[in-house]
C-alpha cells in the first residue's frame, strides 16, 4: 500500500500547489481543476497531479486484488474505469471556457464524468460485500457513507455542469458559478474514499 499512499499524497500536494501557485490565473470556485492545464506553467503540475492520482489508484486496485477481499469483478472493472478515465483526461485536454467544444474536449468531459461516477459505485459494491463478512461491518459502514457522499457530490457537480453548458436563467448562471467548487468537493470526497479503501486493504493484512 506504500505506492498507493505515495500516489494519493502526491496528488494532494500537486492540487495544493496548483491552488496556491496559480490562484490568480484560475478561479477555484467557478473553474474546474482541468482549467489549470490551460494556464501558463500549470499544465505540467496538473498532469503530474492526475498521474499521481491514477498511479495511486492503480496500486490500490492491485492491492485489493491481492488482499483476497471479496471485491468482485464489477467493482474491479469500475475501479479500472476510474484509473483509465483519469489518464484520458490528461491525454485529451479540456477546452478553454467559452470556446466551441472540440472532439478532444468532449472526450475529456465524458471520460472525467465517467470516472467520477465509477469510483463511488465501486465503493458501494465493495461495501456490500464487506458488510457480509464477520468483523468488517464498521469498515463497510464507513465505506458506504463515503461512497454515498461522493455520489451526492457527483450529482451536484453534474447539475452545475449542466447549468454551465446552458445558463438560460439567472438561477442557472448562479449555480454554474459554483462549478469549480462542486468539482473540488466531489474530488475531495472521492480522495477520502480511496484512503478508506486503502485502509481496508491494510486491515486485511492483519486478519490473514
Amino acid at each position: 500500500m506504500l505506492t498507493a499512499h505515495v500516489g494519493l499524497a502526491g496528488s494532494l500536494l500537486g492540487a495544493a500547489a496548483l491552488h496556491i501557485g496559480w490562484a490568480e490565473q484560475a478561479d477555484a470556485v467557478a473553474q474546474t481543476l482541468s482549467d489549470y492545464a490551460l494556464v501558463d506553467g500549470g499544465g505540467r503540475i496538473f498532469t503530474g497531479t492526475v498521474i499521481c492520482l491514477a498511479a495511486g489508484s492503480a496500486a490500490l486496485l492491485a492491492g485489493l486484488v491481492r488482499s483476497g477481499l471479496p471485491v468482485g469483478g464489477p467493482a474491479r472493472a469500475l475501479l479500472g474505469a476510474w484509473c483509465g478515465g483519469l489518464v484520458l483526461t490528461v491525454v485529451f485536454p479540456t477546452d478553454p471556457a467559452g470556446s466551441t467544444p472540440s472532439v478532444r474536449g468532449l472526450v475529456h468531459r465524458y471520460t472525467a464524468g465517467g470516472a467520477v461516477a465509477a469510483l463511488p459505485l465501486a465503493g458501494l459494491l465493495i461495501a456490500r460485500r464487506l458488510g457480509a463478512l464477520p468483523g468488517w461491518q464498521p469498515t463497510a459502514r464507513s465505506l458506504r457513507r463515503t461512497s454515498w457522499a461522493s455520489v451526492a457530490g457527483g450529482l451536484a457537480f453534474l447539475g452545475a455542469h449542466l447549468c454551465a453548458t446552458a445558463p438560460v436563467t439567472p438561477m442557472a448562471r448562479s449555480i454554474a458559478g459554483g462549478l469549480g467548487l462542486a468539482e473540488r468537493v466531489t474530488f475531495g470526497l472521492e480522495t477520502v474514499l480511496l484512503f478508506v479503501l486503502a485502509g481496508a486493504v491494510r486491515a486485511s493484512r492483519g486478519r490473514r
